[in-house]
């Protein structure tokens, strides 16, 4: 048997000594990690929050856009269906589950036809116990009974435009064929006066955004054939267009210098819009409009040169003063001077030599002739409506009107500052004659709506046509005046564009800032910062 001596008492205490140090940092590295996987925790948590909170704020952004859809394209007030307005902003809050969004609408002004309205929508998503419970708590809860609920915010404020319907010249569905020879498109702007006179069309007064397009994909859908196209052409994904040997697209440059063909860069193929469909305007409270005599009238000036002779014309006398000398053996009792005295050898007066002047003023007269029209249907302020249409149109003011079966419009007259939006659900529809179809008259003057029955739409005769066309179901034929070449100003978007020679189609580019639009839409968007969307702390007792 073999004795071991024990172990003397610094051997134990190095053992326990090292145990306590192991211990200790296996404690530690378990504490490190535990706050470790804590705050990975809190993190994922608090990303799950944040990425929550997004569809709450789209949610309010989805609703502002809807409730300006529905108010603001009539440029009404958006304090309705619960939205509070202050000036010029307008806000409301809905609660979504255990969420809850707060989205404000700012500069908006009722009755303005230019708003560009600014969304903010704030979301909050309530904080999860993991985030409300750490270290450092968005509320402290002292004595008693008390719940805290805690909300994350986040928000968006987006920046809007108004979708204008009528951005492009000329625009169709699956097809535009231009047929025949003198045909051109071009631009003209008549709110700006370089670019026009007293908002009318002046030929060579033009810029290239002409823009014609189609949205179809179909080889061929565009036939530019032998036109002059100052302005784009586009077509759908994987369309073509066909250009005659005679045809050319491009700039303003690009035409003067003889070019044929198309200009690099000037088309494109991814053409891909919405085309809606128009609904009745309204379903009641209307007038049915009758006819009658307006009587219009033209003025002359006509002008005569009237003269008159006085002693000092040192004020304006409102004409051409010319000088002369005249001698009188009468003194000029009252003339200012210089008056000569004029004497003989003998020193005799024998007579007197002063100035006169003499007046040439402008004389005019207005001669103003009366002319008496019958019109078939005369429009003021309000809503019409009537099942069948034929015949010649005057507008005094601004008037909706409703066509339901037949319409053939031969004239129409908007006096000036008046408006005319035309509703039809007429198969067919002729805007012809040989008299003025708003010729007198601005593009966002007259603006033909055509609804899902409409599916011809007909312009002919020897007058030109000022507007806009709408018929996105329509086969638009523009048939030429023969030798005479006709122009159309405005825009049209139809289902197929035919032109049959000798056109000139003008486009307004008015059009796509005052022109009609289908609403609001998103033109930019940012996250708003931190400090812009405050935590919020509600305590439930």
């Amino acid at each position: 048997m073999k004795n071991y001596p024990p172990s003397s008492r610094s051997e134990q205490g190095s053992t326990l000594l090292l145990t306590i140090v192991v211990t200790g940092l296996i404690g530690f590295l378990l504490a490190a990690y535990l706050t470790l996987l804590q705050s990975q925790n809190r993190a994922n948590v608090r990303s799950q929050s944040w990425n929550s909170a997004m569809p709450v704020v789209e949610a309010g952004i989805e609703d502002a856009l809807q409730h300006l859809n529905k108010e603001g394209v009539a440029h009404g007030s958006l304090a309705t269906d619960g939205w509070s307005g202050s000036g010029s902003t307008y806000s409301i809050t809905r609660t979504l589950g255990d969420a809850f969004y707060s989205v404000t609408i700012s500069a908006y002004f009722p009755g303005s036809t230019t708003n560009a309205p600014i969304i903010e929508s704030k979301a909050y998503v309530v904080t999860p116990l993991v985030l409300a419970s750490g270290p450092s708590p968005f509320l402290a809860t002292a004595g008693g009974q008390t719940t805290a609920v805690n909300y994350l915010g986040r928000g968006v404020r987006v920046h809007t435009r108004q979708d204008f319907i009528f951005s492009h010249g000329m625009v169709a569905k699956t097809s535009i064929d231009m047929n025949g020879n003198n045909i051109r498109t071009d631009s003209f702007d008549s709110m700006d006066p370089r670019y026009s006179t007293n908002g009318m069309y002046k030929p060579g007064w033009v810029m290239a955004n002409g823009d014609v397009a189609v949205n179809s994909s179909v080889t061929n859908s565009m036939n530019i054939g032998n036109a002059d196209i100052y302005g784009h052409v586009s077509v759908g994904p994987s369309g073509t267009i066909s250009v005659g040997s005679q045809g050319s697209i491009g700039d303003a440059a690009w035409h003067a210098g003889g070019n044929k063909g198309v200009e690099p860069g000037w088309s494109k193929n991814d053409m891909n819009v919405s085309f809606p469909d128009i609904q009745a305007p309204f379903s009641g409270g209307f007038f049915s409009p009758a006819g009658g005599w307006i009587t219009n009238s033209t003025s002359t000036v006509s002008t005569s040169t009237n003269g008159s002779t006085s002693y000092a014309f040192q004020v304006s006398c409102g004409g051409i003063v010319s000088t002369s000398t005249v001698t009188s053996s009468t003194y000029p009792v009252g003339h200012p001077g210089p008056v000569t005295t004029n004497k003989n050898s003998g020193g005799r007066v024998t007579g007197y030599t002063y100035p006169t002047f003499t007046c040439a003023a402008v004389v005019s007269t207005t001669n103003t002739t009366y002319v008496a029209t019958y019109y078939d249907y005369i429009l003021d302020e309000g809503n019409y409506q009537t099942s069948d249409l034929n015949g010649t149109v005057y507008v005094k003011r601004n008037a909706t009107l409703y066509v339901t079966t037949t319409l053939n419009l031969s004239a129409l007259v908007i006096q000036s500052g008046g408006s005319l939006n035309l509703y039809s659900s007429a198969p067919s529809v002729s805007l012809a004659g040989n008299t003025t179809a708003n010729s007198d008259g601005t593009a966002d003057a007259f603006v033909f709506w055509g609804m899902p029955t409409v599916t011809s739409v007909t312009f002919s005769g020897n007058a030109g046509f000022t507007g806009a066309i709408y018929a996105p179901n329509a086969d638009f034929t523009l048939n030429g005046g023969g030798n005479n070449t006709l122009d159309f100003i405005g825009a049209s978007i139809t289902k197929t564009t035919r032109l049959n020679g000798h056109f000139n189609f003008h486009y307004d580019e008015a059009l796509r800032r005052i022109g009609p639009f289908r609403g609001y839409i998103v033109d930019s968007w940012s996250e708003m910062a931190p400090s812009e969307v405050p935590r919020l702390s509600y305590t439930i007792h």
